[in-house]
């Protein structure tokens, strides 16, 4: 027969194995909460061809980052969706648009600049913030890629419609983050570094024209069924360029365009349709 300090102790074994601290609780409780609101951010993420699931992946998103905010998948996904709403969503209000690409650069860089790699390159050299940025640039691994690239986006989309003097300000960490992209996957979202190339070397003075025309051809190489190329070729080179023709010539093709020839890329270019019907419309009063 067990003696009764035996039942006593098995008793508490159970109960310290089955039963959990507040703390721990709390843990698995926050745990599952981010699981969960990452869950539905990709959910709605790719129903992103209806507006109001674009805009709710942004919000889960969001608020997972605000549990656990050094998660390089849900900050560079909640980067992209606020590209994303800005770009397609809010396109005809500026002010929204430009509130969406500041939270994008904002979250993508807090994460960059306050991460062990970017630090180490940030300390390793004297010189003004310019030049320690670089260098933290420059030590960014594999796996920051997909957060910086949606920095870009997100700035570069921001600064087009903002003085010449804040992208020349900025150029400098600009085609220092496109570089660093290019030496790591050349081909990231469709040679999307090159796209951003050539949008803002066309809106810079004193850049020669043809680096924007051999970056967006570049880009329409890589990957001639994604339609943001020939949209935004339209837009920036083009119209800086004065061609008339070529701008109808590419809008057109995009309209024309079989929009699911990529299939991960399908809402891309259905709300590229859209922004090529809306150019189209605007093509008097941008070569005036």
């Amino acid at each position: 027969m067990k003696s009764p300090l035996y039942i006593f102790v098995s008793f508490i074994l159970i109960i310290s194995c089955t039963a959990r601290s507040p703390i721990s609780n709390r843990y698995v409780s926050k745990k599952k909460n981010i699981e969960h609101l990452i869950k539905l951010g990709n959910l709605n993420w790719e129903k992103r061809v209806d507006v109001k699931s674009a805009k709710l992946s942004k919000h889960f998103l969001s608020k997972a980052i605000e549990l656990d905010p050094n998660n390089p998948e849900t900050v560079a996904l909640f980067s992209r969706s606020c590209y994303f709403n800005g770009r397609f969503i809010d396109y005809d209000k500026p002010k929204f648009a430009d509130s969406l690409f500041i939270e994008g650069f904002t979250e993508s860089w807090r994460f960059i600049t306050s991460s062990k790699e970017f630090q180490t390159g940030f300390q390793s050299i004297q010189g003004d913030s310019i030049a320690k940025t670089i260098a933290g640039i420059e030590r960014l691994p594999l796996e920051f890629l997909p957060a910086t690239y949606w920095w870009a986006e997100n700035f570069t989309s921001y600064l087009m419609t903002k003085p010449v003097l804040k992208r020349l300000e900025n150029r400098e960490i600009i085609e220092t983050v496109l570089h660093r992209i290019l030496s790591i996957d050349p081909g990231y979202n469709f040679h999307g570094a090159n796209r951003i190339f050539g949008s803002f070397y066309a809106k810079l003075p004193g850049v020669n024209l043809d680096q924007s025309k051999n970056n967006f051809e570049k880009s329409i190489l890589g990957e001639p069924n994604f339609m943001t190329s020939y949209t935004a070729k339209a837009q920036y080179f083009y119209t800086k360029n004065g061609d008339r023709d070529s701008f109808v010539k590419d809008l057109q093709f995009v309209l024309n365009a079989e929009p699911t020839k990529i299939p991960e890329a399908s809402p891309e270019n259905l709300f590229e349709q859209e922004l090529a019907k809306i150019l189209l419309s605007k093509k008097e009063s941008l070569f005036e």
